[in-house]
């Protein structure tokens, strides 16, 4: 049997400060969904894959990953919107080793180069990561820099929280691969739901 997690003091100020924070959009599933057809085109090297077709057809702007990030989160809105197309545009970068000035062929030849060396729920993973930072800390940002005496302080609780969101993804990510997997929609929402309820802490009400 495996010890139980010791929550931290900032896991604790997490779950306190999301109390009276909105739930996550169910937005968030219809993208992962996307991402997941597409890296999975992509990886197979499915040229007539109808998705994969649009969405590379479409990144011809100046700024082909923000465009790729514009067309996977389509139907999104407001600040749901903005979380995602941030989170989708970090994912692609981070899968793109960080560079720069590439066209929309040369994105995707190094996003099949890094599906080829890694998992593909690799992808995915790190995607979850950074969209549930990005929600927790749009919501918590202002309450943790609140609390912090000092902006060393601010600046260390804000990579702790990052790294319990790295871990609660990871942990779930988990169990879902272990009983679920085929990420279908159904799948996804347990996935999205299992991550918020963990960020949320036990005594969350709606979890």
């Amino acid at each position: 049997m495996s010890r139980a997690h010791i929550v931290s003091p900032t896991e604790l100020r997490l779950r306190q400060f999301l109390k009276t924070k909105p739930r996550v959009a169910p937005q968030v599933i219809a993208t992962l969904l996307r991402l997941d057809e597409w890296t999975r085109s992509i990886h197979a090297g499915e040229a007539e894959s109808p998705l994969r077709r649009k969405l590379i057809a479409r990144a011809s702007a100046p700024d082909p990953i923000r465009q790729i990030a514009e067309n996977l989160i389509e139907h999104a809105n407001g600040i749901e919107r903005d979380l995602l197309l941030k989170s989708v545009q970090e994912v692609l970068f981070y899968s793109i080793n960080f560079e720069t000035g590439l066209n929309s062929a040369q994105i995707k030849m190094r996003l099949k180069h890094f599906l080829d060396h890694e998992k593909r729920s690799t992808f995915i993973r790190q995607f979850l990561s950074f969209y549930f930072f990005n929600y927790v800390w749009y919501h918590t940002g202002e309450s943790f820099r609140a609390w912090a005496l000092t902006s060393q302080v601010f600046e260390k609780e804000m990579e702790n929280v990052e790294k319990i969101c790295e871990r609660i993804v990871a942990s779930a990510f988990k169990s879902h691969e272990r009983e679920e997997p085929v990420l279908d929609r159904n799948a996804a929402k347990e996935l999205i739901h299992n991550v918020e309820q963990r960020l949320r802490g036990p005594d969350d009400q709606e979890g």
